[in-house]
């Protein structure tokens, strides 16, 4: 009786090919992100800077950014909501607000997908605004 089962077991598993398992088991959705840190280098305080991360999706299944989040209210993320399909390019886009702020900094974005989490990194040195030199020659003399 034992040795009936095992014919059987053995008899089905001929029938599996590769192409039968690959339907059943598809490939999952992997990201290869293009940059994951960007350095602005010296930004002025007060202003705006922006950069945009893109990534590729390497899998055969779709990838879909459920929800991006950053470290410091001064860093706001938005990011592509369509789902991105194999072989094409999504973005997240980083918009630091430097105002209030000062020196060197470090600010990470964490995105989740239905393939897992990514950090994203954004870093730079805030400096004051340079003072404008006063011109000797008066024109209201």
């Amino acid at each position: 009786m034992i040795s009936f089962f095992t014919t059987i077991i053995a008899l089905v598993g001929l029938f599996q090919t590769p192409e039968n398992t690959a339907q059943t088991n598809p490939q999952p959705a992997e990201i290869e992100w293009k940059k994951t840190t960007h350095d602005f280098g010296e930004i002025v305080q007060g202003s705006k800077s922006k950069f945009t991360f893109t990534f590729v999706n390497k899998g055969t299944t779709p990838i879909v950014i459920t929800n991006a989040t950053a470290s410091c209210g001064c860093t706001v993320p938005s990011y592509s909501k369509e789902p991105v399909g194999p072989n094409q390019q999504g973005t997240v886009t980083a918009i630091f607000d430097s105002a209030g702020k000062m020196g060197n900094f470090v600010k990470t974005i964490t995105i989740v997908t239905n393939v897992g989490s990514s950090y994203l990194n954004i870093k730079g040195n805030i400096i004051a605004e340079l003072a404008k030199p006063k011109s000797p020659i008066q024109l209201n003399d």
